[in-house]
């Protein structure tokens, strides 16, 4: 029986420039949706209905944080996990000195029978990743975090190549990882001084090629630009996306584009329209500004909530409706 052990230990990124000018950031995140959970249909004192708990409880905090305390496993409703995906995550460590572990296991529940994928923190502030396969290091990196700054983790597997990402840093990348497909996934949490807040959860199916795919039909659309909230400024992570468009922008000089910025219905439809046309327009700002495209190559358009792709009655549909369209003309 062979078995795949990948243990990470993580927190905060370096600054976003510094981890792009090193080009260690060009984390694309899947689109197809696998599961995403901010866990605003969770109910206080119920149980999160995108999860299966065992071992332990959880808890729902006001600002709508999943609560994990002591030793919990946490499987979402994830059917059968494909070949090629991106997980990403955010939590809060409550306790800087809890030194919690999280560790991802895909397979079946037996040992030896799965890889894992675990998050540790030392109550110094530092932190490091390790990969290992069939019992051998592969990869392994050092890296520190901050605990009172929220801390993302994104993981990237395609087609046998292994990426891990701290914030906007790149801390290996290790290619030909035997890892098959799996029915099962799982999260295990584990600490004994102090628990830990999980904000939200995505998991997406990453497509073969995205290079090769994403202006096939004439439209791409996409999920891995990102703003502040209520906001029209971009977040760093989301130069690699733009720079897939700009690279396919100079590849044919005479195509043109027409951005669309959409929101699902939270809030005010009148204040979500000038959102997302003001969203779209930073978009086109950047690929001018920042990537050398002509502007008269780019019109952009807002629909707010008036265009979705999902419902808007479940985290998953809004976060599906929370989107950049990038169409032909």
């Amino acid at each position: 029986m062979w078995y795949f052990t990948l243990l990470i230990l993580f927190a905060a990124s370096l600054p976003a420039l510094r981890a792009q000018e090193a080009g260690g950031w060009d984390f694309i995140p899947g689109e197809k949706l696998l599961l995403y959970d901010d866990f605003s249909d969770m109910t206080p004192g119920g149980q999160p209905p995108h999860w299966k708990v065992r071992r332990s409880v959880v808890k729902l905090t006001r600002d709508r944080r999943l609560v994990a305390a002591d030793d919990v496993l946490l499987q979402p409703n994830i059917p059968k996990w494909p070949r090629n995906f991106t997980i990403e995550q955010e939590f809060f460590i409550e306790k800087p000195a809890s030194e919690p572990l999280i560790t991802w296991r895909f397979g079946i529940q037996e040992e030896g029978t799965d890889w894992r994928a675990g998050v540790a923190f030392v109550s110094d502030g530092t932190c490091s990743a390790e990969a290992v396969a069939d019992g051998q290091e592969i990869a392994s990196a050092p890296c520190k975090y901050d605990a009172s700054k929220p801390l993302k983790l994104s993981l990237w597997l395609q087609e046998g190549r292994l990426r891990l990402y701290l914030g906007t840093e790149r801390l290996f990348d290790v290619n030909q990882v035997n890892t098959g497909n799996w029915k099962e996934g799982w999260l295990d949490f584990r600490t004994s001084e102090g628990p830990v807040q999980f904000s939200y959860f995505r998991v997406a199916e990453s497509a073969p090629d995205l290079s090769k795919t994403m202006f096939s039909t004439g439209r791409f659309v996409t999920h891995g630009i990102y703003f502040d909230t209520n906001s029209d400024k971009m977040k760093p992570e989301s130069a690699p996306v733009l720079k897939l468009v700009s690279d396919a922008l100079k590849a044919d000089p005479s195509m043109k584009l027409r951005i669309e910025g959409h929101t699902d219905s939270t809030g005010d439809a009148a204040k979500n329209m000038d959102l997302s046309a003001r969203r779209a327009a930073s978009v086109k700002n950047a690929l001018a500004a920042q990537f050398g495209i002509d502007a008269g190559r780019l019109e952009t358009a807002g629909f707010g909530a008036t265009k979705p792709v999902a419902g808007n009655a479940t985290p998953a549909g809004r976060a599906e409706n929370r989107r950049v369209e990038f169409v032909k003309m």
